[in-house]
């Protein structure tokens, strides 16, 4: 544990390390106009952006960014500022984070406009982004990520509202309505609810639900979380270094995302399938549920699928379309499609998106968080399994 002063006075010598041993990477240390004695100037911010988790995301992550804000804990006061993805096996990925003063409208729009010109996320055209209501973040996401998809996380939905609601009936029954994913469910899910109270509905619909139920949410990310868990996970795995000294701690969640990325690329060997272990798994589920579907068939592409709860879905495979719109949202082929798969003598695992496929998740892990300059004086004379 270092002294905290002379880490400070040595932060722009970490800033140029940081930026000499990962070429392409993004670091910026943000002072004060203001200069004191010796011509010296306060710290106020710290962004970092490893060159590798901008490939990974652009490569193969799936476009819906989980940003976050969390206390730091040690003698140097201030807040960390987060924005994590998912990788193809819904693990998550962290892309950047940076040490504020203060977590304000200010500090996360100096943030995302980092972020968005990282990884070029223009603005916001087919981009989800996933929050816990952090002061100042949905208004910087308005005005830098106007096109993006706004979802709200759940979980701080629910712990807001059932402050004046408890219950275990009405938490379960305010997950049905999160999870919905198709018009009639939802409605049969609210009147379920409205009968746990009077004024139930009134006071959870105050929260926007567009924002925090599936059955509003758009396709194009492939992903269907209710939650900003993939962010809150981040800030639980770093907690030790959150008690430590400024490049003490920036030292350290390099080093942890570093191993992560190693861990991961070796992962990949495991997997039994040409798909992650998760959506083997979805699939698998999905795929036991639909032995209890009854279908028929119009010939061509079309289906209409009945399940174990007599709810009738139509199925399309030729638009690759389930009226449930589990499909769509996940990208993993739901019970009544699945159905309509084995019908025509189809294999399931063939239309899983390509988001979780062996060749999409490698493309997230070909590079490390790590000294890579070096690595590159050596590629010219090495076999490319050698590099592997």
């Amino acid at each position: 544990m270092g002294d905290h002063v002379e880490e400070f006075k040595r932060i722009l010598d970490y800033r140029d390390e940081l930026l000499k041993t990962n070429p392409g990477s993004t670091c910026v240390v943000r002072l004060s106009e203001e200069t004191f004695e010796g011509d010296r100037k306060m710290f106020q911010s710290f962004y970092i952006c490893f060159d590798a988790l901008k490939k990974a995301f652009k490569a193969g992550a799936r476009r819906c960014i989980g940003f976050d804000g969390c206390f730091l804990k040690g003698v140097s006061r201030g807040q960390l500022l987060v924005a994590v993805c998912k990788d193809g096996n819904n693990q998550m990925l962290p892309l950047a984070w940076a040490v504020v003063e203060v977590e304000n409208t200010f500090t996360w729009k100096w943030f995302i406009k980092l972020v968005r010109h990282d990884l070029e996320l223009g603005d916001g055209t087919e981009l989800t982004t996933i929050t816990d209501m952090q002061k100042g973040l949905d208004k910087a996401i308005q005005d830098l990520l106007p096109n993006a998809e706004q979802r709200m996380c759940a979980r701080h939905v629910l712990a807001n509202w059932s402050k004046n609601w408890k219950g275990i009936e009405r938490r379960n029954c305010f997950w049905r309505c999160a999870k919905s994913t198709y018009e009639q469910e939802l409605k049969r899910n609210l009147d379920h609810m409205e009968k746990l109270g009077t004024g139930i509905c009134d006071d959870l619909l105050w929260y926007n639900i567009e924002r925090w139920s599936k059955l509003y949410f758009k396709f194009f990310s492939c992903c269907d979380s209710v939650d900003n868990n993939m962010a809150e996970s981040f800030n639980s795995w770093i907690l030790g270094p959150r008690h430590k000294t400024i490049i003490t701690m920036l030292e350290e969640i390099r080093i942890k995302v570093m191993r992560r990325i190693g861990q991961l690329r070796e992962f990949c060997d495991t997997w039994i399938t040409n798909i992650s272990p998760m959506a083997l798994k979805v699939l698998t589920e999905n795929t036991t549920k639909s032995m209890k579907c009854n279908l028929e068939w119009n010939g061509e592409y079309g289906f209409e699928v009945k399940d174990s709860w007599d709810n009738t879905f139509v199925v399309n495979l030729g638009n690759q379309t389930c009226t449930c719109r589990s499909w769509m949202l996940r990208g993993i082929p739901c019970c009544h499609v699945i159905a309509a798969l084995h019908f025509r003598k189809l294999e399931p695992i063939n239309y899983v998106a390509h988001w979780y496929s062996k060749e999409t998740y490698l493309k997230e892990g070909l590079e490390s968080v790590g000294e890579r300059s070096r690595m590159k004086t050596k590629q010219e004379n090495c076999p490319r399994e050698v590099l592997r």
